[in-house]
């Protein structure tokens, strides 16, 4: 995900990319890329995230030490690293989401909807996925879940 926020980002005129943070450093960039997010020497505007969870919480502390403001699109997290990213919004501002894509967020909104209107049925989600998906249920199921249940509470 982050080779294609970085495609968006080359391919428009409003952004730049101030610095990357990846494990690996595994091509030449027209800015410079750190193996660890404290190293980091530039303030961006905001830090966008799509690593692992406890990469993210690293991400999180430091952007809070550094006053940035950040997007979290990494899932998985425990509800012990949910409530220390919960504390960090409370000193920077954090978007965070289980899917960035706009058609999931649309069928969010749809979802919803439709618990509203079924308030008498089991809605059960199923998904499938590759043998090495990370995160079970994904981002994306909970994220589902999540909006049917705030709409029926």
């Amino acid at each position: 995900m982050g080779q294609e926020v970085l495609k968006q980002v080359q391919a428009s005129n409003d952004f730049s990319v101030t610095c990357g943070v990846d494990v690996s450093v595994l091509k030449n960039n027209d800015f410079p890329v750190y193996t660890n997010i404290h190293d980091v020497r530039e303030h961006p505007d905001v830090i966008i995230d799509f690593s692992a969870p406890v990469s993210s919480i690293e991400v999180l502390k430091f952007a809070a030490s550094s006053h940035i403001p950040s997007v979290i699109a990494t899932t998985g997290f425990s509800n012990e690293q949910l409530n220390i990213i919960k504390n960090y919004s409370k000193e920077v501002p954090i978007f965070r989401s289980a899917n960035m894509s706009y058609e999931t967020n649309i069928m969010s909104n749809i979802v919803a909807k439709l618990a509203t209107l079924l308030k008498d049925s089991d809605i059960e989600i199923v998904e499938t996925h590759h043998h090495n998906k990370v995160d079970s249920p994904s981002g994306t199921a909970l994220l589902l879940a999540d909006s049917i249940n705030n709409a029926i509470r």
